[in-house]
Formats: structure tokens, C-alpha cells, sequence
């Protein structure tokens, strides 16, 4: 468990640095934006491909921070069938769930590949007026953002293994928030 304790923790790096970028763009996003609406105020003339640029940043901003957003337990929950499971319960409904967030995103990267493929190919862009917009670079960060869920669902999947099977929780490795609260 020592060298998993290892790769969980690059991992979580990782994402960390992920998730640093992609609220740099968040502020990006918000300069084009007010730039764009300073311009159309004072100037009567607004910026070309403002909203395709912002769109395409919102979907890298997205898949960019969803695997951070997993490892820190981020992501809204029901918790009307969990609050009523023990211990064991909850690990099996997390386990569940991480497997089959394995298989969604699996899937994802599967119907993204060929459009990825296809804008590199024919240097696929968005265009507005004289302005082009690549597509690829969003498609590549869907695709970038499914395989990281994969190795994040992963990592959470062989704690909440090694939980059930061993009775004892990960703990600071990753698995219990600060709250003592399993995944």
C-alpha cells in the first residue's frame, strides 16, 4: 500500500495543478468578457468570436477541474439511500460508483475520439466573422479530462477496496475528508 499511497498522492498533485490552470481560466474568461463588453460600450464595436472562445474555454475549464473536484469529494451527492447504509454499505455503494464512473468515462473518451481525430485532421474551427477558433484543443482537454476521472475513479475504487476488504480506512492518503467521513 506504500507505493499506492505514492501514486495517489502524484495524482492528487496533479490534478491539484489541473484544477489551479483551469481556474486561471475562469479569470481569463472573465477579462474577455469584460474587455468584449467594455469595447461594445465605449467603442460600439465588440470583439469577433467572443462567445465561441468563451464556450470553448467553459468545456476545457470543465474537464479540467472534474478530476480534482472527484479527488477532494467535491461533487453533489444524494445521500438518502447512503446516510442509511454502516460503514460497509457506503463502501460498497462508493466502489459501485467508481466502476461505473470508469465505464462513463471510458465511453466518453470513446465518442470524443473520433471528432478529436477528425478536427486535427481537417483543422476543424469554430468561426465567427473573420475569426477561427480551433476546435481541437476542447475536444483534446474532453478526452485528457475522461482519462484522468479513469485513473482518479481508480484510485478511489482501490481504497474503498482495500477498506471493505481490510476493515481499515485509508485515512489520510485520500479516502476519509476532513470530517472523518468515508468518500
Amino acid at each position: 500500500m506504500k507505493t499506492w499511497r505514492k501514486i495517489d498522492h502524484a495524482l492528487e498533485s496533479f490534478l491539484a495543478i489541473m484544477a489551479i490552470f483551469a481556474s486561471a481560466l475562469v479569470f481569463v474568461i472573465m477579462l474577455i468578457i469584460v474587455v468584449d463588453v467594455l469595447s461594445r460600450l465605449l467603442f460600439n464595436h465588440p470583439f469577433a468570436g467572443v462567445a465561441e472562445i468563451v464556450s470553448m474555454m467553459i468545456i476545457i475549464f470543465t474537464f479540467l477541474v472534474l478530476p480534482h473536484v472527484t479527488a477532494r469529494n467535491g461533487h453533489v451527492r444524494t445521500t438518502m439511500l447512503y446516510d442509511k447504509v454502516g460503514r460497509n454499505g457506503k463502501l460498497v455503494i462508493d466502489l459501485i460508483a467508481s466502476i461505473l464512473g470508469v465505464l462513463v468515462y471510458a465511453f466518453i473518451i470513446r465518442a470524443s475520439w473520433k471528432g478529436f481525430m477528425n478536427a486535427i485532421n481537417i483543422g476543424e474551427a469554430e468561426i465567427a466573422g473573420f475569426v477561427q477558433i480551433p476546435t481541437a484543443p476542447g475536444r483534446f482537454c474532453i478526452i485528457l479530462g475522461s482519462v484522468f476521472m479513469i485513473l482518479e475513479q481508480i484510485n478511489k475504487a482501490v481504497k474503498y477496496g482495500y477498506s471493505l476488504v481490510t476493515g481499515k480506512d485509508y485515512d489520510k492518503a485520500g479516502m476519509a475528508d476532513e470530517g472523518g467521513q468515508l468518500g
